[in-house]
């Protein structure tokens, strides 16, 4: 299940738990509507491990405060920190690798 952020102040839910993941993208973007089923598709792995989606036109403030130049982008915090962040090309191996090596 992926949940919204929908103001910047929703950003706070990403320390509630130790690991979270955030995907970045817009509502024009072609690429980011597969890329977030896939992730959805490969959290199932992890089930512990809530993932969020932000479109940035609609939470401007996360552009600036997290520096996402290009969507789709990949945010993975542990313990309230960005531990990891992939753009365009997302590598789900890597991404699993670094959940299963934190988890």
């Amino acid at each position: 299940m992926i949940q919204s952020i929908k103001r910047i102040e929703d950003i706070a839910n990403l320390s509630t738990t130790p690991v979270a993941m955030v995907i970045a993208k817009t509502k024009m973007c072609s690429v980011c509507a597969p890329v977030a089923k896939r992730l959805i598709e490969e959290m199932a792995d992890y089930p512990t491990v809530p993932l969020y989606e932000v479109y940035i036109e609609d939470v401007p403030a996360f552009r600036g405060q997290y520096m996402v130049f290009t969507v789709p982008t990949v945010l993975v915090f542990f313990e309230g920190k960005e531990i990891h962040r992939e753009s365009r090309f997302i590598d789900f191996n890597r991404i699993h690798s670094l959940l299963s090596t934190i988890l």
